[in-house]
């Protein structure tokens, strides 16, 4: 079984966001050892580079609906599902973070970012629709 790796971000959520969201989802995977790093490397001048992840990850856009939806279909598929949801956002602390998501029923979790792990198949099972993440559509300025 060849793992692969996906992430689905909220499209329309501000850049900033969308950076935070790939970067927390990115460091949860890394931390839980879901992704194998490859070893350091070093270029033609001898300069040492950190290893990174060994596998590709695409970067996917999906609606917080999508997102929500998704999170159910993967964690019903057995896939590992790490999500990072408003509560997460809007909390300065881990702790202020678990108090919010014990207060918050599920309908009531939005989602801007899932990352999905487990089987190739499985994993573009559910994410064959999302189109790749692309430029933020720009605002026009007054």
């Amino acid at each position: 079984m060849v793992a692969r790796c996906v992430l689905v971000l909220d499209p329309d959520a501000p850049r900033w966001l969308i950076a935070n969201t790939a970067a927390v989802l990115g460091a949860s995977m890394g931390v839980r050892g879901l992704v194998p790093l490859g070893p350091d490397l070093t270029d033609a001048d001898g300069a040492r580079w950190a290893g990174t992840a060994e596998v590709v990850v695409p970067v996917l856009a999906g609606t917080p609906d999508q997102l929500v939806t998704l999170h159910t279909e993967a964690t019903a598929a057995g896939l590992t599902v790490v999500a990072f949801p408003d509560t997460a956002q809007r909390s300065p602390t881990y702790a202020d973070f678990a108090a919010a998501m014990s207060a918050t029923p599920t309908a009531d979790v939005r989602i801007h970012g899932l990352a999905l792990i487990g089987a190739g198949n499985a994993v573009r099972r559910l994410t064959r629709t999302f189109a790749p993440l692309g430029e933020p559509v720009p605002t026009p300025v007054p």
